[in-house]
């Protein structure tokens, strides 16, 4: 049950009049600029604490000529697809990414992660599809990779990229040793192609590349909040210290005075300088 703001009066669901019936102030307007006050100050905290994470993923992609080569050493494995992943009957045939797919589509995926432990080339086939679709993940968490526990990651990440494509071609090698069906095709010899050792190839540049960039660090611009005119790092820091709430607003009224009269003059000169 609410109760009035300003007397304490219990309020009943008949006391419908914006006016407290025992000591008659307004309810609506009663304090309408400490609310006002509250809740800025809560919206900009609220983006103060955002605006970091923003900053970061920003960085994470495009902060330095090292983390935008990083992008770009991310996508490139996706055109080691498009070249000869398998021969059969030692080249006769070549399936790159799109024969690949359109031989597990025939099969089934669900057959083919069905019998990854048994069949070889089902397991290469399941591997293959788990790395191809890792790029798109690792690109996703790479928003998260400058933040807390980015880089173990990192590190998981292009590290479970680099087993699956590497899980793959062993696996194809495997299943080439003996005459086996290719994905329920008459009996042939497989073995890997020149794309399906690229693919690994770049999966470990890139990972190495990570273990680098990790070392090296990514610099990050953090872009300055202000919170009620404090910066907000001294705002988070008087909170901490456990200043009171009316002593932290006080400071924020000046602040908000300074930043005003500083903007006042700014704009003083610029008229002064254009007349």
């Amino acid at each position: 049950m609410a109760s009035c703001p300003h007397c304490g009066h219990k309020l009943r669901l008949y006391n419908w009049r914006p006016e407290c019936p025992t000591c008659g102030v307004n309810l609506n307007y009663y304090d309408a600029n400490q609310r006002l006050l509250d809740e800025t100050e809560q919206a900009e905290k609220e983006h103060a604490l955002f605006q970091p994470k923003i900053d970061r993923a920003k960085a994470a992609y495009a902060g330095s000529k090292w983390a935008i080569l990083r992008v770009a050493l991310t996508l490139l494995p996706i055109g080691a697809l498009f070249l000869p992943l398998l021969q059969i009957n030692d080249g006769v045939r070549r399936l790159n990414v799109i024969g690949v797919y359109n031989a597990i589509n025939a099969v089934g995926f669900g057959a083919i992660f069905g019998g990854a432990l048994q069949k070889p080339l089902y397991l290469a086939a399941a591997l293959l599809l788990v790395s191809a679709a890792m790029i798109i993940v690792s690109l996703i968490l790479l928003l998260l990779s400058l933040g807390k526990h980015g880089k173990i990651r990192v590190i998981v990440t292009y590290g479970v990229m680099l087993l699956c494509a590497a899980g793959a071609l062993a696996a194809a090698i495997l299943g080439g040793r003996q005459p086996v069906g290719v994905f329920g095709e008459a009996p042939a010899t497989v073995r890997p192609g020149v794309g399906a050792y690229l693919y690994v190839a770049l999966f470990l540049v890139l990972f190495l590349y990570n273990l680098f960039l990790l070392k090296k660090g990514i610099p990050v611009k953090y872009t300055p909040c202000l919170i009620g005119g404090l910066a907000s790092e001294d705002y988070f820091r008087y909170v901490e210290e456990g200043m009171e709430k009316s002593v932290l607003q006080r400071k924020m009224l000046v602040a908000l005075a300074e930043l005003r009269e500083a903007q006042e003059r700014e704009l003083a000169e610029e008229g002064g300088g254009t007349a």
